[in-house]
């Protein structure tokens, strides 16, 4: 069934309706009347006869039959609307008109497919099996593609949709009969061919804007674009290839202006710069076709540009986020083209600095007209200007041959967040998303290109840059300054969007700025000390230094964060994720950095280092720990949750620090050349330390201390009995086992003194 023919069944039905109606609403003004001349008739009775009026009515009221008066007709359409309103809208589809789309749309595109695969497979069974000869074969399906179209135009004045169904069938059979006549069979020379289908792809253009149907534009534009390829005899002939592709684009954007057939602007976008990054990445002779490559490179970015412009001032369209995608993959495509081509053909980087300049000027003048005009919404002005400010930023780089890509990824992110937030636009925010994740991942492969050791490649490159004067340092600190502004910007008013953008501004981002900036400062410092060990005479203790020198490092960054933290920023849930990179740090500590201050130890005792390297080293690793311990318990407090998360803090500290004086205890005894310093001394630390922090738990009324000294006292008997008594002789075990006992007596005699206290009243 047409459309045409769907719109009168509608029509038609609309007036039953109403006719109905109009029959309802008769009806009950026939009722009123009725009702309205019984009313006057029973008031006329009343005034002539008054002495009757409660014995009339006494006996009229029984007998008269209750006239229900109908609903107003209002409200009959407003029930029927609500019951339409419940009927789910699977029910509402009835299965005529379920039949009439299958029908009417699916049937026909699934026997146009048919139909050309069976042309297809006719013609190739003609050939498998020499039926006719290769001419007859070629002319039987370029008819079969002229009946198609025969019937296809007969069609069309009833069944539109089903001729231009048609009409794309048989524009498909002519593009594939051209090409095999041409490439299987030789029968047209090449400029022939093209010319068949260049002529197809212009009668499928005047076809879709004769059926206004968009389908058969979008299959002469695939086709348009296969031809050169499909023709091609290898001839490399960039200018005719480039020539043709910019023909079509022009004819293609026109078509989709007209029509607003945005996909077919969209398609020849993607198409064109495949062909383009295709062509700069597979053509052996760029230098030799250079002028050639940037011409045509530059002619379609001004297309493409001029095109999207165009949309948005004589359309008056709103931006749209595919549309400003668009627009920012025209402009990026177009730079990182043209400047492989110029890098790959020219040694001369002042003309890479002159090309980006070029680019910056492009988007200052576009953005400078349209604005001083008010072409089109502020906000695209103020994005078009932030194009050309970025190149102009990337220029600098660029000349310095620094990283630029990172920088222009990150300067980007941060223009678009800024337009979006500024102008409270959840279309730029969404935008500035994905480019500030590509900015953080090429952060990182800067990284891996500038340091060594994160490919496991021990050995240092002969033209080392000097650690902290060196640009690329200073472009990766750059980048993070743009996260922390963006970080800053949404902190100080909640960015505009959905709850998912606001927490990625508000909440992730801060946390990414934070890991990148400590992440950039941390390789630089090792990049420092590989070259310091790369000249040192003694690596070994050098590699313990640096990674002595990166532990106060990152306790120095986390507690700067902490107190900045709870002073300034005052956000919970960063306290918090500090509080756990704090724990992070303490562990590594516990875990790696207690083992390499043991062998610094060694290198001290065996002469190997003065006593200022073995002091300084110890002491400002073990004061960084107390700073980090500090501020988290400051931070803490600020934010009153000690009660929350004292226990694990607590728990925590207590262990870190039973473990350092135990380390300071060993220290000390190897350094007074003492043995066995690992059984019975460390024994006796933890037995008083347990001790001591039963005490606290009663006194304080803090259950989880006394719990953990009570494990802790299990443990050193455990080890007491397994390990220290096994060497130990008479006299030594005996005195041991006396002071433990005594200990033990004392924790218990603790318990009962404050036995009224002890559960009344626990804090944790």
């Amino acid at each position: 069934m047409t459309e045409l023919e769907l719109q009168i069944q509608e029509l038609t039905r609309q007036l039953a309706d109403l006719r109905t109606r109009h029959v309802v609403m008769k009806q009950d003004m026939l009722t009123i009347e009725r009702r309205l001349e019984q009313l006057s008739s029973s008031t006329t009775k009343v005034i002539e006869q008054p002495d009757t009026i409660v014995r009339s009515i006494d006996i009229e009221v029984p007998v008269e039959e209750p006239i229900i008066e109908p609903k107003p007709y209002i409200h009959q359409v407003q029930e029927r609307i609500q019951q339409d309103k419940a009927i789910p809208a699977t029910e509402r589809r009835t299965t005529k008109q379920l039949e009439d789309f299958i029908g009417t749309n699916v049937i026909s595109k699934v026997g146009i497919l048919i139909t050309i695969i069976g042309v297809f497979i006719g013609a190739k069974y003609a050939i498998d099996k020499d039926l006719i000869s290769p001419a007859m074969r070629i002319v039987t399906g370029y008819l079969c593609g002229g009946v198609l179209l025969f019937i296809a135009l007969r069609l069309k004045e009833k069944y539109l949709s089903f001729s231009a169904v048609l009409v794309g069938g048989g524009l498909a059979v002519t593009y594939f009969i051209t090409y095999i006549a041409f490439s299987f069979y030789q029968l047209f020379p090449q400029i022939p061919a093209f010319m068949i289908m260049l002529v197809t792809t212009v009668a499928a253009v005047a076809f879709a804007l004769w059926y206004n149907q968009k389908i058969i534009a979008l299959l002469g534009q695939v086709a348009a674009y296969a031809i050169p390829f499909l023709l091609s005899n290898n001839s490399h002939n960039v200018m005719a290839l480039f020539t043709y592709i910019s023909i079509i684009n022009l004819g293609l954007i026109f078509l989709s202006f007209k029509r607003e057939w945005k996909t077919i602007y969209h398609i020849a976008f993607g198409i064109t710069w495949l062909i383009y990054i295709f062509w700069v990445a597979d053509e052996s002779d760029l230098k030799g076709h250079f002028t050639q490559g940037l011409l045509f490179i530059s002619i379609n970015f001004l297309t493409f540009y001029a095109s999207f412009l165009a949309f948005k001032i004589v359309r008056k369209e709103l931006y749209k986020l595919g549309e400003i995608a668009l627009l920012l993959s025209n402009a990026l495509l177009y730079f990182f083209v043209g400047y492989y081509l110029i890098n790959e053909t020219h040694s001369n980087v002042h003309l890479l600095t002159y090309f980006t300049l070029g680019n910056a000027a492009i988007h200052f003048l576009v953005g400078l007209f349209i604005f001083r005009l008010s072409l089109v919404d502020k906000t695209v002005s103020q994005f078009i200007a932030g194009l050309g400010l970025l190149f102009v930023t990337i220029a600098i780089p660029i000349e310095l041959d620094g990283n630029w890509v990172t920088l222009l990824w990150t300067t980007e992110a941060v223009i678009v967040f800024l337009v979006g937030f500024k102008n409270e636009r959840k279309l730029y925010l969404d935008l500035s998303i994905p480019l500030i994740i590509v900015a953080c991942i090429s952060l990182v492969q800067d990284w891996f290109q500038m340091y060594p050791y994160l490919t496991g490649d021990s050995v240092l490159p002969s033209n080392v840059v000097r650690p902290f004067f060196n640009l690329n340092f200073w472009l990766a600190v750059s980048a993070c300054i743009g996260f922390g502004i963006i970080s800053y910007q949404s902190s100080r008013k909640g960015s505009a969007g959905n709850r998912g953008i606001r927490s990625f501004f508000s909440s992730l981002l801060p946390l990414v700025f934070v890991g990148l900036l400590y992440l950039t400062i941390f390789h630089e410092l090792h990049h420092a000390f590989d070259i310091n060990i790369s000249q040192h005479i003694n690596p070994l203790f050098e590699e313990n230094n640096r990674n002595i020198d990166l532990l106060i490092y990152s306790c120095i960054y986390i507690s700067c964060w902490m107190v900045i933290n709870y002073n300034w920023i005052k956000k919970q849930k960063f306290h918090l994720l500090l509080l756990l990179a704090g724990a992070g740090v303490t562990i590594i500590f516990l875990l790696f950095g207690l083992d390499i201050l043991g062998e610094i130890r060694e290198a001290y005792i065996s002469h190997q280092i003065d006593d200022v390297d073995f002091y300084f080293n110890r002491y400002a690793l073990l004061a960084a720990i107390a700073l980090l311990w500090l501020c988290a318990y400051s931070s803490v407090k600020t934010f009153g949750d000690e009660n929350k998360i004292q226990p694990a803090f607590s728990i925590t500290f207590n262990i870190s620090l039973l473990a350092i004086i135990s380390n300071e205890y060993i220290h000390w005894m190897e350094i007074a050349g003492y043995s066995n310093q690992y059984k019975l001394g460390l024994s006796l630390i933890a037995g008083g330390y347990a001790l001591t922090l039963i005490f606290i738990g009663l006194i304080k009324k803090k259950k989880h201390l006394r719990v953990f000294a009570i494990s802790l006292f299990s443990l050193t008997l455990i080890k007491l009995f397994f390990y220290d008594l096994s060497s130990l002789s008479t006299i030594s075990k005996t005195v041991v086992l006396i002071v433990l006992g005594a200990l033990l007596l004392i924790a218990s005699f603790l318990y009962n003194k404050f036995k009224a206290l002890l559960f009344d009243g626990d804090d944790n």
